[in-house]
């Protein structure tokens, strides 16, 4: 159970800093919230769901975001928001998302000697999305200049799971530095 709780926090450590990096990346500024802080429950509208597995690790990762996200996030709308948020557009972005921040957070873990292997995303239109986790999981919150989104990370990890005190130095690539298939 240790093994649990221990792979939990650093992958929602891991999760917090790759959202951080994901969307600066794309020039849009993140703002962790608290559980109690605003928007309390914002209206999600579409989602992304990957599931990944690993030697001695399985979960999944969902990716909810308001509508305003799909079109200021979106390199392909230039600098017309609107122009992104074409419906198959905010279909494609919002995997696509959920796809690199996963990856992402593939690259960290293995700087921790963990190796996940990604799934394809689907991606969800609906409101009021909220995953039903096996145990008691609070969302990521995070605010933008507008909009909203929201990341889940649930994962099982097997009794042998053993996690590094830390990182190795200069372990692995950055984000995009490299393609890892299999």
């Amino acid at each position: 159970m240790s093994e649990q709780i221990q792979f939990q926090q650093l992958l929602e450590q891991v999760t917090s800093k790759a959202c951080e990096n994901l969307f600066s990346h794309y020039g849009v500024v993140v703002r962790q919230t608290g559980e109690k802080e605003e928007p309390v429950s914002p209206d999600f509208l579409l989602c992304s769901v990957i599931g990944f597995t690993g030697r001695n690790v399985r979960g999944t990762l969902m990716l909810a975001v308001t509508e305003d996200l799909t079109g200021i996030s979106n390199p392909l709308s230039g600098a017309d928001p609107a122009a992104g948020t074409a419906p198959v557009m905010r279909r494609d972005w919002v995997g696509e998302l959920a796809n690199q921040l996963l990856g992402q957070i593939k690259i960290e873990l293995l700087r921790w000697g963990i190796e996940i292997y990604l799934n394809l995303p689907a991606v969800l239109l609906g409101q009021h999305l909220a995953p039903l986790p096996r145990a008691h999981l609070k969302p990521l919150k995070l605010t933008l200049a507008k909009g909203a989104a929201a990341v889940w990370v649930e994962a099982e990890a097997n009794p042998g799971l053993k996690i590094e005190a830390g990182p190795a130095e200069g372990a692995g690539p950055s984000a995009g530095e490299a393609l890892i298939f299999d």
